[in-house]
């Protein structure tokens, strides 16, 4: 197998992957809240990671780009590392481990399937980025898709509810801390600005927890089965931890916008396990909805690739004119 077929390897694994936390999350809330889950996760996350990124240094497997220094002067990055962590993980994960008091695990992953648009969307708003009008068009056919599947009259949850808009809040809370966490990834390295996010979620999920008097110590929940103990493991060490590495492998070798591509994938990973694991019903206005969205996302970040590709031709023609005349 080649570099590019690994990548591609990759992407898709990860696309597959990110698609199942809210299914993993399920038997663990049975015995827990979800922001004690969301303590947990991250507790655990972050010391994979420590793991990981002290050993990859040492080995040299990872470069060091720059030390987080915690002092006045860096002071802004400080605050948008723990916006990243308790907003753009915290809260995203809370929102959606909530939601799922209300939607099923599928409906979950078809509306977190949204983030790459809602992304997008911030990009807009803060940093004059521009939507081409197909990008528009696919965009309200990925929403018309998340309408189809709420409105499904044969859906356990009887139609639209507050757990939909609660889900959306989640991806909402990941897609506006996106370009932060990737200017930060930009100066400190993608796995250490992941390590730095996850102690502040950890840290300020905690704190939480204690003001609000919640019982940590059902958290010890998690090991009371096997099932359990393995959910665990896949979203604090799996998920939340060394499918990051992965993840940086696949852009390395097929790029963003592969790897973008092949995340289009979640909103099917998750309604698969979702009928597999935990025995949803499967209906007409479900699969259609699944594959409206996953259509309308690959059409959107088509479009967007092919936007990219003519700026940067218009940019590589303007260079060349400018040396001509010089």
């Amino acid at each position: 197998m080649n570099r590019t077929a690994m990548g591609w390897t990759a992407a898709i694994f990860i696309g597959l992957l990110w698609g199942i936390p809210w299914i993993v999350g399920t038997p663990i809330l049975e015995v827990m809240d979800a922001q004690v889950l969301v303590w947990a996760r991250y507790t655990i996350a972050f010391l994979t990671l420590a793991i990981i990124l002290n050993v990859g240094i040492a080995t040299g497997k990872l470069e060091k780009k720059k030390d987080f220094k915690l002092n006045w002067e860096n002071r802004h990055d400080i605050i948008w590392s723990a916006a990243c962590g308790i907003i753009g993980q915290g809260a995203f994960s809370f929102l959606s481990f909530l939601s799922l008091d209300y939607i099923t695990a599928s409906e979950n992953g078809v509306i977190q399937g949204l983030i790459p648009i809602l992304i997008l969307t911030v990009g807009f708003f803060r940093h004059n980025a521009r939507f081409t009008t197909l990008q528009m068009v696919a965009a309200v056919g990925a929403f018309v898709g998340v309408a189809i599947l709420v409105m499904d009259p044969k859906s356990e949850t009887n139609g639209f509810n507050i757990g939909h808009l609660i889900c959306f809040g989640s991806a909402a809370s990941f897609a506006t801390m996106a370009y932060a966490r990737a200017e930060l990834a930009e100066k400190y390295g993608s796995v250490a600005t992941m390590f730095h996010q996850f102690i502040f979620a950890s840290i300020g999920f905690g704190l939480y927890l204690v003001f609000t008097g919640a019982d940590l110590s059902s958290a010890l929940g998690i090991f009371s089965s096997p099932l359990r103990i393995l959910c665990i493991t896949i979203l604090g060490v799996g998920i939340s931890g060394i499918s990051y590495l992965i993840y940086i492998y696949a852009m390395e070798r097929v790029g963003v916008d592969g790897t973008g591509m092949a995340l289009n994938l979640m909103p099917l990973s998750s309604f698969v396990l979702a009928v597999f694991a935990l025995g949803e019903s499967v209906t007409p206005m479900r699969l259609l909805a699944i594959a409206v969205v996953i259509v309308s996302m690959m059409m959107f970040m088509k479009f967007g690739n092919d936007k990219a590709k003519e700026t940067e031709k218009q940019k590589s023609s303007a260079t060349k004119l400018t040396t001509q005349k010089a």
